[in-house]
């Protein structure tokens, strides 16, 4: 069973500087770091060594929003995936210190803060960043509330009305490689649920595929096909969204994802 370590009991205090928290625990541990700003955000950029990407395959970019709402923790939301990830990218430069992973790992800012719709989001600027230097191709995943239960849900996203079909056949590609990763991680438990958006809506809304994952427990997945509102979802953005609301065999399941999705090679056509 997975027990949380003391750090990430302080990265959940309230007064705990998060950019910097990140970077330090990385760093502390050999993995370099870097700040990219995007108009007043500031995302964490993770540097594995070039050794460590081939060419030949897709690059699998991670993201994990790593702000929250002021008034709650964010145990859940999002620090479990953000902690899964710090720890995921340890692992993986000494894993893959002689062979590659293709993946390119990123800790989001702006997340929560979307009172201007998807624009106002951090990842819908960082999208524009990645049309920019022209990254277009890489297989975009987002981890986010991944704290409580053992079932996986890819959330249902809000596609274009008027996408082109080579965005939903990558997009319906994405979604199929993902499948096969969360079966195989939980022994076939998954579901495609209606979902809040999440850094993924930034992606599609300036036409990147990007499929979303969180977690929920089993008897509130029938809550929520039932279209009532479950325990999980009450508790984000609030007080209770605490380190007592959080499941130890979640943090597994994720270990399990996260070690398929690194195994996960498709090579570039």
């Amino acid at each position: 069973m997975y027990e949380l370590p003391c750090e990430f009991k302080k990265f959940i205090e309230a007064d705990c500087n998060r950019l910097e928290f990140i970077i330090q625990y990385l760093n502390e541990r050999g993995v370099k770091t870097a700040v990219l700003p995007v108009k007043d955000k500031n995302h964490i950029y993770v540097k594995f060594p070039q050794s460590q990407y081939n060419p030949s395959c897709k690059i699998k970019t991670i993201l994990a929003h790593y702000d929250r709402v002021e008034q709650s923790p964010g145990a859940n939301d999002n620090s479990s995936s953000v902690f899964s990830l710090m720890e995921w990218a340890v692992n993986l430069q000494k894993e893959y210190a002689q062979s590659f992973h293709n993946i390119r790992l990123i800790f989001t800012d702006g997340e929560e803060e979307t009172e201007g719709g998807v624009k106002s989001m951090g990842a819908f600027d960082l999208a524009l960043l990645f049309k920019k230097l022209k990254i277009v191709n890489d297989d975009i995943i987002v981890f986010d509330c991944t704290g409580r239960g053992t079932i996986p849900v890819i959330c249902e996203a809000s596609l274009p009305q008027n996408a082109p079909q080579n965005f939903l056949s990558k997009y319906s590609d994405l979604e199929a490689r993902l499948q096969r990763i969360l079966v195989k991680a939980s022994g076939g438990k998954w579901f495609n649920l209606p979902c809040k958006y999440s850094d993924n809506a930034g992606f599609i809304a300036n036409g990147f595929p990007a499929v979303a994952v969180t977690f929920l427990p089993s008897d509130e997945v029938s809550e929520v096909l039932k279209n009532n509102q479950c325990k999980t979802w009450a508790l984000l953005h609030t007080q209770k969204d605490n380190l007592e609301s959080l499941s130890g065999e979640s943090f597994v399941l994720m270990k399990k994802i996260l070690f398929e999705l690194a195994k996960m090679k498709t090579f570039l056509q």
